[in-house]
């Protein structure tokens, strides 16, 4: 489990998140639901971010699909849901099921231990 080393340098607002409790947290969801929301936006009628194939802008958006769930559920923050994120959550499913991704990503609950452990 190499490749798990620390948390990566996040946004802001995600350290916030996950760092501080209160009406300061309720703060940062709020900010980082408008940052999430523009990533929806630019799911719409696509796989990816660039279309059918994984790119960059996917490969950069590793953090929202593997580390941010972890670090929101051990933070005890509900933002990332289907609900409130369909396109995301449904990008987020593919993205981590791409059999080169999985090769390469450690697991979520090993990522989960890993976290909770520091």
């Amino acid at each position: 489990m190499d490749v798990i080393k620390k948390p990566p340098e996040c946004s802001p607002t995600i350290k916030r998140i996950w760092r501080i409790q209160g009406e300061e947290q309720e703060k940062a969801v709020e900010e980082a639901t408008e940052h999430l929301e523009t990533l929806e936006n630019e799911l719409k009628g696509k796989k990816f971010f660039g279309g059918d194939e994984i790119g960059l802008v996917d490969i950069t958006a590793t953090f929202i699909a593997l580390w941010l769930g972890v670090l929101l559920e051990l933070a005890g923050v509900e933002l990332l849901t289907k609900e409130k994120f369909p396109r995301l959550c449904e990008w987020v499913d593919i993205y981590l099921n791409c059999s080169i991704v999985k090769e390469t990503l450690p697991t979520r609950e090993d990522l989960l231990d890993h976290i909770r452990s520091l």
